[in-house]
């Protein structure tokens, strides 16, 4: 992801799906948390995001490295609490075709994701799913 605009999205979108359940885990916040950090959103922005989630701008990644690495962080927050609900299902759908996969491409990816949800699923997995 090349912009904050962008990152700052992903990372509140990271934190809908955490919260889609109606609980917050602490493994779920620790990877926001990590995810905020590689992505190199500092504390202040973090907080902003969190205090405002509702208001931070869409911007989606813009190459294939980054529309993967989204979908990942995306999947793997879905399946981190090891149970996929289906509003962690609706939303994680919605962002995959958001940010450039077509809706058969992330119904596979999610898939993927739901079959295996007690197994770590690679960025690798997951591409040789949509190809």
């Amino acid at each position: 992801m090349t912009t904050k605009e962008a990152k700052k999205f992903h990372v509140a979108n990271l934190i809908k799906i955490a919260k889609a359940d109606g609980k917050l885990t602490q493994e779920e916040v620790i990877f926001v948390k990590s995810v905020a950090i590689k992505l190199g959103v500092s504390s202040n922005e973090f907080n902003e995001v969190v205090l405002n989630i509702e208001s931070v701008k869409e911007e989606t990644p813009v190459t294939a490295e980054g529309r993967m690495n989204a979908l990942y962080d995306i999947l793997t927050m879905m399946s981190l609490d090891m149970d996929a609900n289906e509003e962690e299902i609706k939303i994680c759908a919605h962002l995959g075709e958001l940010i450039g996969f077509t809706k058969e491409q992330v119904d596979k990816a999610i898939k993927l994701s739901v079959d295996n949800v007690n197994n770590v699923i690679t960025k690798d997995q997951i591409a040789a799913a949509i190809a």
